[in-house]
C-alpha cells in the first residue's frame, strides 16, 4: 500500500469511525403525540388531553403535574438522554416560547443554544445513560413540538383537538425560517442535517380505527396513513433534517383502553393487526427514503415487540401487572383516565400501564434503553445510539 493509500485510509477511519470522530449533535427535535408530549397540551385551550393535573407527576420532580401522561418521566425525557446523557430531560415544549401570545427569539437562541459568539460543538464520544436522575428538570438542547391527540391523519387528531401533525410541521418550518434569517442559511442547515428528529406519531390511528369500528378496508387506510406520513418527512427531509429516529406502533391492543372497551376483557386483534400492518409499511417506507434520498439516516424502533415481550414474560422484567392501568378507577382501572380521584398503586415499579393507554415511566425507560443499545431485533438498521453519534 502506498503512503497516500495509507493517509487515505486514515482520514476514512477518522471521518468515520463513531469512536474516533468528534461526532456531536447539536440540538433534538422532537413531534408526536401523547408519548412525547411534555406539556405541549397546557398550552392548547381545546385540547382535551391534557396531564397538569394530580396524580400525574407523582414521581416527577416535586411530584408536580408537567403535562406529561407518566408517573414521572416519558420517553421524549428519554429519547433526550439517549442522545444528551443523563443528566438531561426532553426540551422545552414549543409553544413556551410564547409569553402573552408574543413569540421570544431571545427563548428560541436559548433552548437551540444558537447565540452567534458561542461555539456551537457538542462532542458525542460517549454516553453515560445509567440507572441514575438527574435531580430536577433539565432541559435538553433543542425542541419538543409532540401534542397530546396528535395523530398521522387531521380528522383523527381532530378527536381530542391536538396539534394536527401537519401544524407540528408548521411549526418546524416557522423555526427554520426564524433560525435562517437570524443565524443565517448555511447554520441552520447545519443543525438541522446534524440533529437528531425522533417522531412518534400513528397510535391514535390505530386506537380510534380499532375503537370506532371504522369502515374503511384496512390497507386502504394504511395507504392514507403512509402517504400521509411520507409528505411528512419529505417536508422534514426539504428543510434539511438528515437524521430521523422512528418510533414504531407499540403492541397498543392490550392496553387497559382496548381491553375495557372490550365486553370480555380481551385485547383488541383488530388494534394490534393494524398496527402490524402499519409498522411493515413504515420500515419499508423509510428503506425506500433512505435509498432515495442523499444523506438520509434512520432508526426503526420496534416498540411492537418490545411491549408485546413485556406483556407476554413480565416476570423478566419484575412486572407484576400488565392489565390494569395504575391509576384510574373501574374495570381494569380503565373506566376513567387518571385524575385527583383516582385510585393509584403504590408500587408503580411494577405496573406496566399507568394509566388508559400509556406505560409507566419504568417501562417507558425499559423501552427507549432497549432500542438505544439494543440490536437489530429492536431498533433497525441502526440503534440510537449509534444514530446519535453518526
Amino acid at each position: 500500500m502506498t503512503r497516500s493509500s495509507v493517509t487515505t485510509l486514515i482520514i476514512f477511519v477518522i471521518i468515520y469511525s463513531p469512536r474516533l470522530s468528534h461526532a456531536w449533535s447539536p440540538a433534538l427535535f422532537i413531534l408526536g403525540d401523547s408519548l412525547l408530549d411534555i406539556g405541549t397540551n397546557n398550552y392548547v385551550v381545546q385540547a382535551i388531553g391534557k396531564a397538569k393535573y394530580p396524580h400525574y407527576g407523582i414521581d416527577f420532580f416535586n411530584s408536580t403535574p408537567s403535562g406529561r401522561f407518566s408517573n414521572g418521566l416519558n420517553v421524549a425525557d428519554f429519547m433526550a438522554k439517549a442522545v444528551f446523557g443523563e443528566s438531561v430531560t426532553s426540551p422545552p415544549a414549543y409553544l413556551s416560547l410564547f409569553y402573552g401570545g408574543k413569540y421570544g427569539e431571545k427563548r428560541l437562541a436559548n433552548a437551540l443554544d444558537n447565540h452567534p459568539r458561542r461555539r456551537w460543538r457538542r462532542p458525542m464520544t460517549r454516553f453515560n445513560y445509567t440507572s441514575a436522575r438527574a435531580t430536577r428538570e433539565n432541559p435538553a438542547v433543542g425542541l419538543n413540538f409532540a401534542s397530546s391527540g396528535t395523530a398521522i391523519l387531521n380528522s383523527n387528531s381532530a378527536i381530542d383537538l391536538g396539534l394536527p401533525i401537519t401544524e407540528q410541521i408548521s411549526q418546524v418550518m416557522f423555526v427554520h425560517g426564524n433560525l435562517t434569517s437570524t443565524i443565517g442559511s448555511w447554520r441552520t442547515q447545519l443543525l438541522f442535517a446534524k440533529s437528531p428528529f425522533f417522531i412518534g406519531v400513528g397510535n391514535n390511528d390505530v386506537h380510534f380505527f380499532a375503537l370506532f369500528k371504522y369502515k374503511t378496508d384496512p390497507d386502504v387506510y394504511v395507504d392514507q396513513l403512509i402517504n400521509t406520513y411520507n409528505d411528512m418527512l419529505t417536508i422534514l427531509y426539504n428543510l434539511g433534517a438528515r437524521k430521523f429516529g422512528i418510533l414504531g406502533i407499540p403492541y397498543v391492543g392490550c392496553s387497559p383502553l382496548m381491553r375495557v372497551s372490550d365486553k370480555n376483557g380481551n385485547c383488541s386483534q383488530t388494534a394490534n393487526d393494524l398496527a402490524v400492518r402499519l409498522n411493515t409499511r413504515l420500515e419499508q417506507l423509510l428503506w425506500n427514503m433512505s435509498k432515495q434520498s442523499r444523506g438520509m439516516i434512520y432508526s426503526f424502533a420496534n416498540t411492537y415487540d418490545i411491549l408485546y415481550d413485556y406483556f407476554e414474560n413480565p416476570d423478566n422484567y419484575n412486572f407484576r401487572n400488565v392489565i390494569d392501568a395504575c391509576c384510574g378507577l373501574g374495570r381494569f382501572r380503565a373506566m376513567t383516565n387518571c385524575h385527583p380521584l383516582a385510585k393509584v398503586c403504590k408500587n408503580r415499579n411494577e405496573f406496566l400501564f399507568w394509566d388508559v393507554s400509556h406505560p409507566t415511566e419504568r417501562a417507558m425507560d425499559l423501552m427507549v434503553r432497549t432500542v438505544t443499545f439494543g440490536g437489530r431485533e429492536y431498533a433497525r438498521p441502526i440503534n440510537w445510539a449509534t444514530l446519535a453519534r453518526l
